[in-house]
């Protein structure tokens, strides 16, 4: 091999090492205030205290919030939803949920002096301020207006967002101090993502793979459910989904370690002797969990720990 091709071999293995053992930090904040509807895992990170690209982390959404009511987010759920886009994520993980609030969340802007509004400019300098508190990409379609721009040399922006799928708009017209009128406008909020449908019913308990969906695009905005991306396939189905079925992650888990059906090795430690057999799974089980397995030399019944690796270290034998 020539130099060159040496050179360039290293390079490779090089950058091969870096990208495969990078890995990402996250810090959570520990509550959140957020108008009702979906939530994303942007609005619960503190920004500088990672290095996981923002337009990562708004297309996650994790959670959703009605209008006027909280919710508590266990952060290895969290954790384990960004590993899923970009592989090795270090975070520190305890005990302590965090608490998202849904209210209405409301802000106010105030043009200078001599600064007016015509009929053109209103529209542009209205979704330029719905914009900021929206994920990239979200749409605004005007639904309802009421009152009309008159005479006026300055003006005020009320924005109040009580559910992310309709958000409010009150302008104030004014001159000087004096407020000469309003314009109410309200909106719908559009953001099309495309997520996971069931293409055939799913039962209970059963694992949902790639082949068991289908993928249409909606306004998440307006979903009262947590939408799965392909992403976050394989799951398990924890309620039977009817075809054509929006999934709903809070209705699924983790696909188990061992799986119902799967062989599996079973072992025992005997005097410092490991003997094992081939067994069958009798049920789901998560590391930790004691599920009963099927020996396949014998026929018997095995009652049984699962291991991280997927083994399963054997209680009893009946």
């Amino acid at each position: 091999m020539t130099c060159k091709k040496l050179l360039v071999a290293t390079m490779f293995f090089f950058l091969f090492i870096v990208s495969t053992s990078y890995s990402y930090f996250v810090s959570f904040k520990s509550s959140v205030t957020t108008s009702g509807g979906p939530v994303t895992m942007l609005e619960l990170v503190e920004a500088s205290q990672t290095d996981l690209p923002k337009e990562v982390l708004e297309k996650i959404i994790v959670a959703y919030v009605p209008a006027n009511s909280s919710l508590s987010l266990n952060k290895r759920y969290l954790v384990n939803l960004i590993k899923k886009r970009v592989g090795n994520v270090e975070a520190q993980i305890d005990d302590i949920p965090i608490v998202i609030e849904a209210k209405p969340q409301e802000s106010a802007s105030q043009s200078v002096f001599g600064e007016v509004l015509t009929v053109e400019n209103m529209s542009l300098i209205v979704l330029n301020e719905l914009s900021k508190r929206y994920p990239e990409g979200t749409q605004f379609r005007l639904k309802n207006q009421v009152g009309q721009i008159i005479d006026h040399d300055n003006y005020s922006i009320f924005v109040q967002v009580s559910n992310k799928s309709s958000p409010y708009v009150r302008v104030t017209l004014k001159k000087g101090s004096r407020t000469v009128g309003y314009v109410s406008l309200m909106y719908e909020a559009i953001l099309l993502r495309k997520v996971a449908v069931a293409s055939r019913k799913i039962e209970r308990g059963e694992v949902i793979g790639a082949t068991d969906v289908v993928y249409n695009e909606v306004n998440v905005l307006a979903l009262n459910k947590v939408p799965i991306f392909e992403e976050d396939l394989p799951l398990l189905a924890d309620k039977v989904f009817t075809k054509g079925e929006i999934l709903d992650m809070r209705y699924t888990k983790d696909v188990p370690i061992v799986i119902k059906g799967q062989v599996v090795k079973a072992y025992s430690i005997v005097g410092g002797v490991t003997v094992s057999v081939l067994a069958q799974a009798l049920e789901h089980g998560y590391a930790g969990d004691v599920i009963s397995v099927k020996n396949l030399d014998n026929g018997s019944i095995i009652k049984g720990t699962v291991q991280q690796d997927g083994t399963v270290m054997v209680l009893e034998v009946k």
